[in-house]
C-alpha cells in the first residue's frame, strides 16, 4: 500500500524495552532466515482467533516492559478500535499490550503500585443491548483466567481508579502516539484527572510503545507470514480474471474470496485494483473499469490473519505479455526496489532505502513520476507503527514499494514486498509471486485464463 514520504526528526535513542519478551526463539528463526537459506514456514502460535492470538503472558510481559520504561504515574490506554464492512477492529496499541478485543475498554498500568499493577476497565453491561448483541461475560475468575488481569473493573469506576492512583504517584503518562486528526481520549481523561488533583503532570512516553511494536517476535512474525502465503493464495485465485475484457471488481472478488475462505477474517486495507488510467492513481477506490488489450493492471491487496498484515503489490500485463515500453518502466521499478533491498540491514535508515530506490528512478529520468515514498513498517496495522527516524532492526518487517506513475501515458507500475530484516541483512517474506518481468510473465501462463 503506498506509503507517505517517510518522517525524519531528532528524538533520544530507544529504551531497551524489547528483550523483556522476545526470546531467543526470535534470533533462531532470524538466523534461518538468511539470504540463500531454505526457510521452513514458521509454526503458528496454538491460540488464534476470534480470542487472543498468544498466550497471556506474552502480553503480560509487554506490560511488564512498558512499565519498566514508565518506572512511575499512570498510565491509560484506550482500546479505541472501529467498526469496518467485517465487524469490530480492535484498536492495535491496546490489543498489543493486552488481547482483548472487547469495543470500549480500558487499560490502566500503575507500576509503582504494591499489589496491584495493572487493571483491566471493561464496559458496564446493558442487559438490553446484549440481547442485540451477545451476552458479555460476567466479572469473575474465569474472565480474569482468559484475560490474564487480576483486577479487572467496570467503566463506572474509571474516573476514581485513576484519582487514587495518581494521589499516590502524580505523573499521567501518554503511551499511544497522538492523532493529528483528534484529541486523544487519554489526554481528555488526564485533564478531568488534573482538575481535580492539583499537581498532577501529563508527560509523553515519545516512541516507546512504537519501538516495542516495530520488533516482532517468532509468533508474530509466524503469523505474518501466514498472512502473507494467504495473500499469494489470492493472487494466484485472481489471476485468471486478468485479461481483456475483464473487470477489475472480479479481481478483487476473487482475491478477497480466497482470503477470508483461508481463514482471514478481513483484508489488511482497502483493496487497489486498477487497470490501464487507473493503475496511476495510488488508491483508486472503485474497481469498477473494463480492462482493455495492452494495458497494466496494478493490485495492491492483502490479508490480514489474527490481527496481523500482510502488503503486497504487484503489476501485471492485462495481455499476458509486457510492452517494449512497460517492460522498461517495469525494470527501471524492479531496479530501484533492488537497489534498496542490497543495502538492507540492522543499522541502515529508512531514508537512505528510500534514497537508493530514488536515485535509480531519478537517474532513468522519471524522477517526477515517483510520488510516494518507499514504504513503511507492517505488523499488526498495514502502515504500522514504528521509529522512522531510528535505526532499523533485526525483527523489523517493512514495505519496498517503489513505483513510476504517468498519466499521460496511462501507466502505473508498482512493486511492493514484506521484507523481514534478519541480524546480517534481509529477506523477501513475500517470495512466492515473482518480480522478474519474465518471471510473471511465465507466472501469468501458469495461473492465469489460457490466451491465444
Amino acid at each position: 500500500m503506498p506509503a507517505t514520504l517517510a518522517r525524519t526528526s531528532a528524538f533520544p535513542a530507544r529504551p531497551a524495552v524489547y528483550a523483556a519478551y522476545c526470546g531467543l526463539a526470535l534470533w533462531s528463526l532470524l538466523a534461518g532466515s538468511l539470504a540463500g537459506a531454505a526457510t521452513p514456514e514458521p509454526a503458528l502460535p496454538a491460540l488464534t482467533e476470534p480470542e487472543q492470538t498468544e498466550a497471556t503472558s506474552v502480553y503480560a510481559a509487554r506490560r511488564a516492559a512498558l512499565m519498566k520504561e514508565m518506572g512511575e504515574g499512570v498510565a491509560v490506554v484506550y482500546a479505541n478500535g472501529q467498526e469496518d464492512g467485517d465487524g469490530y477492529r480492535q484498536g492495535s496499541d491496546f490489543y498489543y499490550l493486552t488481547g482483548v478485543l472487547e469495543e470500549g475498554a480500558v487499560l490502566v498500568l500503575a507500576p509503582k503500585e504494591r499489589s496491584y499493577r495493572e487493571f483491566l476497565v471493561l464496559p458496564n453491561r446493558d442487559p438490553e443491548a446484549e440481547r442485540w448483541t451477545g451476552a458479555r461475560e460476567s466479572i469473575g475468575d474465569a474472565l480474569r483466567t482468559r484475560y490474564g488481569f487480576e483486577r479487572i473493573l467496570r467503566s463506572d469506576r474509571l474516573q476514581g481508579l485513576l484519582i487514587d492512583l495518581a494521589a499516590r504517584s502524580p505523573t499521567l503518562w501518554q503511551v499511544s502516539r497522538p492523532s493529528p486528526e483528534s484529541k486523544p481520549a487519554d489526554l481528555e481523561l488526564y485533564g478531568q484527572i488534573s482538575a481535580k488533583l492539583p499537581g498532577v503532570t501529563i508527560k509523553s512516553l515519545g516512541w516507546t510503545l512504537e519501538r516495542m511494536r516495530s520488533r516482532h517476535s517468532a509468533d508474530e512474525l509466524a503469523l505474518m507470514q501466514h498472512a502473507v502465503r494467504i495473500s499469494e493464495a489470492g493472487f494466484a485465485a485472481a489471476a485468471p480474471q486478468i485479461h481483456p475484457r475483464g473487470f477489475e471488481g472480479s479481481v478483487e472478488a476473487e482475491a478477497e474470496r480466497v482470503f477470508k475462505s483461508s481463514g482471514a477474517r478481513r483484508p489488511a486495507y482497502a483493496s487497489i485494483v486498477g487497470s490501464g488510467p487507473n493503475s496511476t492513481i495510488l488508491h483508486y477506490p472503485r474497481s469498477e473499469r473494463v480492462m482493455a488489450d495492452g494495458e497494466l493492471i496494478v493490485m495492491d491487496m492483502a490479508a490480514e490473519y489474527a490481527h496481523y498484515a500482510a502488503d503486497i503489490t504487484r503489476t501485471f500485463p492485462v495481455s499476458g505479455h509486457f510492452t517494449d515500453e512497460q517492460r522498461k518502466i517495469y525494470d527501471i521499478v524492479l531496479k530501484a526496489q533492488q537497489a534498496a533491498f542490497a543495502i538492507l540491514r540492522p543499522g541502515v535508515y529508512y531514508e537512505d532505502l528510500d534514497r537508493a530506490a530514488r536515485k535509480v528512478i531519478r537517474d532513468a529520468g522519471y524522477g517526477d513520476y515517483f510520488i510516494h515514498g518507499l514504504g513503511h513498517f507492517v505488523g499488526l496495522d498495514v502502515h504500522d507503527a514504528g521509529a522512522y527516524h531510528e535505526p532499523l532492526e533485526a525483527g523489523m518487517v517493512i514495505t519496498l514499494e517503489p513505483g513510476i506513475y504517468i498519466p499521460e501515458r496511462k501507466l502505473g507500475v508498482r512493486i511492493e514486498d514484506d521484507v523481514l530484516i534478519t541480524p546480517t541483512g534481509a529477506r523477501f517474506m513475500t517470495d512466492g509471486i515473482p518480480r522478474e518481468a519474465e518471471a510473471v510473465e511465465r507466472w501469468l501462463a501458469e495461473h492465469g485464463k489460457p490466451r491465444p
